[in-house]
């Protein structure tokens, strides 16, 4: 883990180092990634969230890159902390939608957090849902992806 120097001036932040597992490119800065359970299932390969990853209920949230990671090669990924371009959108059927405060996680095969609801109110299965940031005044009312401020809590 990589902590970043501590003062009064810079938001906190840490980082670990994880392998780009996604075999067809390369991960890029402010991508959300989640662990590689499946191909690379050695707790450092990080990958592109699929469609089940919702049904984790957001622990298998990496984080977001943080630097530009080549196929099969080593990077910093940001587990905690301000990040100030993360990609974000609204997730379909646009609700939520994305705006300060809402929780964001990975629910679709995408590189891109989307809000979460986390009332439970629309389901009649009590279900936890753990998000890996909040937007801090990063806005999507549409489905199109955008980049943002958010603070990531993957830890």
């Amino acid at each position: 883990m990589l902590f970043a120097r501590i003062n009064r001036s810079d938001p906190e932040k840490i980082f670990v180092v994880a392998k780009n597992s996604y075999s067809t490119a390369s991960l890029t800065n402010g991508q959300a990634v989640m662990w590689d359970y499946v191909t690379d299932g050695d707790g450092v390969g990080v990958t592109l969230a699929t469609a089940g990853a919702a049904k984790h209920g957001g622990v298998v949230g990496a984080g977001i890159v943080a630097e530009t990671i080549a196929a099969g090669s080593y990077g910093l990924i940001q587990v905690y902390g301000y990040h100030s371009a993360a990609r974000i959108r609204t997730i379909t059927g646009g609700a939520p939608a994305v705006a300060t405060g809402i929780p964001l996680g990975l629910v679709s095969a995408v590189f891109c957090l989307e809000g979460l609801d986390v009332s439970q109110a629309s389901s009649a299965v009590a279900r936890v849902q753990y998000p890996i940031a909040f937007s801090l005044g990063a806005a999507s009312a549409g489905f199109t992806t955008t980049t943002g401020a958010v603070f990531v809590k993957a830890l």
